[in-house]
């Protein structure tokens, strides 16, 4: 038993106004997750002026069963009870006849809101039916609670790792996305969001200046290597980006685009933040061994950089294979469905979209560890040689 006042004493005395900052951190953070529920809610109700549905809450719900007279469709109906959250008759209570697809739609539970859509025919009839939940609040209290929680746990690196995301998100969905629904080279259009995302990446993640080039060319060079042996496979394998409803869709709405392009721009962006993963990993290992050992030899920094990135690359890849594979899984289980064998199920399109996508993302992620660790050694050798000089001098 340890006497009083001795150093493991001391050492949780001192632990413990950290720990309660962390629990009060938390509970910040929740509480202001919270409170972005009630906030997005009330200003969600405010604009709400969808004309195609209603944003409604389910009072009552009855038993489900068939709709008679339907043969070509087996469609159910349901009586429900409702309140009009939204629009002209906001506040009324009403009894309603729910229909829907057997098998589709969601299942209206009470006191649950739904968005509600009506199908007026050309007899005055009036066909109600339940088009999806209502979770725009609970979507940002979801975000905003793991976006804080992070913070709340990592300080300032997590603020940092945040606005490197959101950066990525509007490089991604508020530039490329909406430049190639414009007509404009995929490819081309890929590689200039994947250099601007990848550098604003890196410049919020990496906290040393004097690294962060390293991250950022190994991470480009492995990224860029990965996208030609893509390029390759689809090249030779034939590949022409329309397996798929969403693709067929894609190309039906947008006649001039292109889907070959399309895909090689889905191979890239899908592996750089894996990539991005593994060469900022690598470098700040190399430069945690730096800064504790200045002198250490070049040599065993280049073996300590590839022993670092062979160990994060036994999950990583893991993590990338079983991504890409659970993203095809219900293509692939309704193309088994079909009696398709094993080997018809590999010469599938859709499931060669998936392999590409793979292997590309893992040759990637192999080749970023050398590269990063060559880009690093580099640059120590030459600040060495700089350093030399002007002692020298």
């Amino acid at each position: 038993m340890n006497p009083a006042g001795s150093p493991l004493q001391g050492k949780v005395r001192t632990m413990q106004p950290g720990v309660k900052a962390l629990l009060l951190r938390l509970a910040l953070a929740l509480a202001v997750a919270v409170a972005l529920y009630f906030a997005a809610d009330q200003w969600t109700m405010s604009v709400w002026n969808n004309e195609e549905s209603l944003v409604v809450r389910v009072l009552e719900a009855g038993p489900e069963s068939l709709v008679p007279g339907e043969t070509q469709f087996q469609m159910l109906q349901r009586g429900l009870k409702i309140l009009l959250l939204t629009g002209d008759q906001r506040g009324v209570t009403a009894d309603i006849t729910a229909v829907r697809l057997a098998g589709s739609g969601v299942e209206p539970l009470p006191g649950r809101r739904y968005l509600l859509v009506s199908d007026t025919f050309e007899d005055g009839t009036v066909q109600y039916s339940i088009a999806d939940a209502y979770r725009i609040p609970s979507l940002v209290a979801f975000i905003a609670a793991v976006g804080l929680l992070l913070i709340a746990c990592t300080g300032w690196r997590g603020f940092w790792a945040l606005l490197g995301l959101a950066a990525s998100i509007a490089v991604l969905l508020g530039v490329m996305i909406p430049l190639v629904a414009q007509g404009w080279p995929p490819v081309p259009v890929a590689l200039a969001s994947v250099l601007v995302l990848s550098t604003v990446t890196v410049f919020c993640v990496v906290r040393r200046p004097r690294c962060r080039s390293s991250a950022l060319l190994g991470s480009l060079g492995g990224a860029g290597c990965g996208f030609l042996l893509g390029a390759l496979m689809v090249h030779v394998w034939q590949l022409t980006g329309l397996a798929g409803e969403g693709s067929a869709l894609l190309a039906s709405t947008l006649p001039g685009i292109d889907m070959r392009g399309i895909l090689l721009s889905a191979v890239l962006v899908g592996a750089i933040g894996a990539v991005l993963d593994v060469g900022i990993s690598v470098t700040a290992s190399l430069a945690e061994l730096v800064d504790y050992d200045p002198d250490i030899p070049l040599g065993r920094l280049w073996q300590a950089g590839v022993n670092v990135g062979s160990e994060v690359l036994g999950s990583m890849i893991n993590t990338l294979i079983l991504a890409y594979l659970g993203s095809s899984l219900p293509m692939a289980v309704l193309i088994s469905s079909a009696g398709v064998n094993i080997l018809g199920l590999l010469n599938d399109p859709y499931i060669g979209q998936e392999i590409v996508q793979s292997l590309a993302g893992t040759t990637g992620l192999l080749l970023t560890v050398p590269v990063t660790a060559f880009v690093f050694v580099t640059q120590e050798a030459w600040a060495r040689r700089r350093r030399e000089r002007i002692a020298a001098a």
